[in-house]
């Protein structure tokens, strides 16, 4: 296979867990955001393969979406004005299987350059405090990342 699965995770005070599993691609001298492997408008599995999949054993606040503890699906929309973290509830399904009515909401993510090229799509999940996270997708030129809140219990 030529992108490997990978798990991240960040803890979160006993018992306290966020994990997400994604395939990583390589961008292989193709452009990636707004570009040939990540084009404006259009959904994004955020990784290869199977569809990536974030695990919570606390309640997330993502701006103004709430998710339960839970399996959820990510997914990404790149467009001109702007970059969406896209939460869904349907898990299990090949990357390409996105199912609108599925989703439990959007929030925005901030776009940033990176310090040097990334060639193979890097997620991270990052703890920034005892209640307080991000998740973090690196590829190409760019990293695009969201703030989360977690429920202390």
């Amino acid at each position: 296979m030529l992108s490997a699965r990978e798990d991240v995770r960040a803890a979160f005070g006993p018992g306290g867990m966020v994990i997400v599993d994604y395939g990583r691609p390589s961008a292989r001298e193709r452009s990636v955001w707004g570009g040939a492997l990540v084009p404006f408008d259009s959904v994004w599995r955020a990784g290869a393969n199977d569809a990536t999949h974030l695990f919570t054993t606390r309640t997330l606040t993502l701006g103004s979406l709430t998710l339960p503890p839970g399996m959820y699906s990510l997914w990404v929309q790149h467009m001109r004005s702007g970059t969406v973290l896209i939460v869904n509830k349907q898990t299990g399904q090949w990357g390409t299987q996105y199912d609108a009515s599925q989703d439990l909401g959007r929030v925005p993510m901030q776009m940033a350059d990176t310090p040097s090229h990334v060639e193979v799509f890097t997620l991270n999940v990052k703890a920034l405090g005892p209640v307080r996270g991000a998740i973090e997708m690196a590829w190409g030129s760019n990293v695009a990342s969201v703030q989360f809140g977690v429920a202390a219990r």
